[in-house]
């Protein structure tokens, strides 16, 4: 824009002429510094030293003309605006002075449009001035296109507006290992990605035009030998004058060892070397994660971090050396990795330290996760020949949001909690808050004892007769878990099967039951007791086993019961919970001959088009609608429901906790098939069940 005070070079030989435009402009509010020359020589000096805002000259002069005075002002200041100010010229003349770049003419009759004149003309200036440095910068950026699309350095493809390689350079060449003349006129998708990328790729081509400013983006590219390379790409598009893109530019960097150097960086500074777990940072940052996820969402449950001091490896690295020791605790993490839930998080907290962060629904399950973790790393290392190598661990937990509210925070409490284990004798884990302690140590005491249980026989099966309501005679048992304790006596199913459940041991506890339920059905059937149905519960665990059908095949085999003797009950949420998966099973079940029954119905959720589909043989209706049958309408109106149900789909069924000669009326008047509970027998231990059956049997 011009200055404050304008500086106009006038070229005029009559000093009045000059003193009139001066007048013209002030008057107009013009404040400018005139300088007037008359000759060649001095319009020369004065463009050079006193550099003019605009340039107004006299069409003709005795000594110099104005045509000339534009003529030179077109090559050494061309960006000067020049005003023609003359007594006549002409039509044809003006028209002459403006082709020869003169931004207007201004007649000395009429000076009083010279203001405006001179206004119009600065703008003018001013918007070419503008115009050309944006020309200046276009060219810039096509000198650099190019010089970038040639420079050996970059990768440099143009393609048509189809996508075709028109033109492709050496660098590209170098990167892919393919000639220009192997892809011209190929579109890039189909020579640079597999086929399952093509259509995504083709797809991401379609919309570049919509693209405003120059596309950056990342792709990984196939050479010739199948290889994957990672390129940035920067593409821009040339248009026509309706701006569809006629063409594309794409100059692009190989980025695949910076991509590499990347990842290892990030790997060495979120990662362990030795054993390849999250370090502290990424734990902390996990962690931190992990509440903020908590507080947003709201979810239900507590986030429990656990610390993990492996003392043990200390000794190893004393007696056997460095390298037995770092052997021994890359095996501990492979332990820990394989307890680890999908959303948890396991980390290397020091060098003798590992660090859990898990989120869980309730306290119990962490005392499960601690005596986990006690089991795997107690096994036995076998470390370069050295068999029987032990490493000791002690155990701190915290638990969000009791212990702290902050990731920080959780770990330094979980850290006191460790030391506090390390001291302690007696307890190889502690809570940070004392008072959970014994309430956990008493869980895991109880777990302990329960896989000692099964190893040294401690548990038993009783056998709860079910009659015939149509014959009066016992045609089944119910096999029913029980635990003889050493100490405590015989402890109810209700406290220790959902430990058993949590702490896995229900699978080998189950196939136990399973087997000894085969084997006592057949003693049975050889003292003369035929027909007899063992039914024998499978837990949810037990049922998503792969190998379910496998186990049941060998327990029939071995202990020679018929497969129509046995009876398995499975819950009615454990069937229903994938039940085309579910379906699959029983139908491999079936086709061994074994029957089906669906236990405790009514209390969980069915899908009667899946239940016509389950290939069971029995419904048994749960206690809890027993119970009240005879005083109770809705538990009645249930009961008759479920036998009603059971007849349509050709089914028998069985009402459990039968207790009462009521209870016993209500479901034989309403076409029940069967019943179970204590008004005929509690469950009885197997010599007394034996002695049950042989009288019925012998008709005694």
């Amino acid at each position: 824009m011009r200055r404050s005070t304008l500086k106009i070079l006038i070229v005029e030989d009559d000093p009045d002429d000059v003193e009139l435009s001066r007048y013209e402009l002030v008057r107009a509010g013009i404040a400018c510094d005139i300088y007037q020359v008359e000759t060649e020589d001095a319009f020369l000096d004065a463009l050079s030293h006193y550099q003019p805002d605009i340039i107004l000259g006299d069409f003709s002069l005795p000594a110099f003309d104005g045509m000339s005075a534009l003529q030179i002002v077109q090559q050494i200041a061309p960006n000067t605006p020049f005003l023609f100010v003359s007594g006549t010229m002409g039509e044809e003349r003006a028209i002459k002075a403006l082709k020869q770049g003169a931004y207007d003419y201004v007649l000395k009759s009429n000076l009083a449009r010279l203001p405006s004149a001179v206004e119009r003309a600065l703008q003018e200036a001013h918007q070419n001035q503008i115009r050309h440095k944006m020309e200046q910068a276009l060219q810039a950026e096509r000198n650099l296109l190019s010089a970038i699309f040639d420079t050996t350095g970059a990768l440099g493809m143009m393609l048509d507006k189809d996508g075709r390689i028109m033109r492709f350079n050496q660098a590209a060449e170098r990167t892919t290992g393919y000639t220009f003349s192997q892809v011209q006129g190929k579109q890039f998708w189909e020579v640079f990605f597999p086929p399952e990328e093509v259509e995504p790729v083709r797809n991401h081509f379609l919309h570049w035009h919509l693209q405003s400013q120059p596309l950056q983006y990342q792709s990984r590219w196939l050479t010739t030998g199948g290889e994957r390379r990672e390129i940035l790409w920067l593409t821009t598009f040339l248009q026509d004058d309706s701006g569809l893109a006629l063409n594309f530019i794409c100059s692009g960097i190989d980025i695949t060892q910076w991509r590499q150097a990347e990842d290892r960086v990030h790997r060495l500074s979120n990662y362990d070397v030795l054993t390849g777990l999250p370090n502290r940072s990424l734990l902390r940052d996990r962690l931190e994660q992990g509440i903020t996820r908590v507080e947003r969402e709201q979810r239900p449950g507590l986030i429990a971090v656990i610390l993990i001091g492996v003392r043990g490896a200390i000794a190893v690295r004393e007696s056997l050396g460095l390298q037995l020791s770092e052997d021994a605790l890359v095996e501990a993490s492979r332990r820990l990795s394989g307890l680890m839930q999908h959303d948890a998080t396991l980390a290397r907290f020091g060098d003798t330290s590992f660090a859990m962060v898990l989120h869980v629904h309730a306290q119990d399950q962490i005392a499960m996760v601690v005596q986990e973790i006690i089991d795997v790393l107690d096994l036995p290392y076998h470390v370069d020949g050295h068999e029987g190598v032990y490493l000791e661990s002690s155990i701190g937990v915290t638990v969000y949001p009791n212990d702290g509210d902050s990731g920080d925070a959780l770990l330094q409490a979980a850290e006191v909690a460790m030391h506090r284990a390390m001291d302690n004798v007696l307890e190889r884990f502690q809570f940070y808050t004392p008072s959970l302690n014994s309430q956990v140590s008493h869980r895991l005491q109880m777990a302990s004892q329960l896989r000692q249980a099964v190893q040294k026989h401690e548990l038993i099966l009783h056998y709860q007769p079910q009659v015939s309501l149509d014959s009066g005679k016992i045609v089944g048992v119910e096999a029913l878990l029980r635990w003889q304790h050493p100490e405590k006596g015989m402890i109810s199913p209700l406290q220790f099967i959902p430990l058993a459940e949590e702490t896995g041991l229900i699978v080998p506890i189950g196939e136990w039951v399973l087997r000894t339920a085969c084997e006592q059905g057949k003693r049975w059937h050889d003292m003369g007791v035929h027909g007899l149905t063992m039914a024998v519960n499978l837990s949810a665990k037990q049922f998503a086993l792969n190998s379910l059908a496998t186990v049941v095949r060998h327990a029939l085999d071995d202990s020679g019961l018929d497969s129509h003797c046995l009876e398995l009950e499975l819950t009615e949420s454990a069937s229903m919970e994938t039940p085309e998966k579910s379906i699959e099973v029983m139908q491999l079940l079936k086709s061994m001959g074994v029957r089906l029954s669906i236990d405790d119905f009514g209390t969980g959720y069915s899908n009667l088009n899946y239940l016509k589909r389950f290939p069971v043989d029995q419904l048994k209706i749960d206690r809890s609608f027993v119970q009240d049958v005879t005083s109770d309408a809705d538990d009645l109106a249930i009961a008759r429901a479920v036998i009603a149900l059971a007849r349509s789909l050709h089914l028998e069924v069985l009402a459990e906790g039968v207790e009462t000669l009521g209870q016993y009326n209500v479901m034989k008047e309403n076409g029940c098939d069967k019943v179970q509970g204590y008004y005929f027998s509690k469950p009885l231990a197997v010599d007394d069940c034996t002695r049950f059956l042989l009288q019925q049997a012998t008709g005694g």
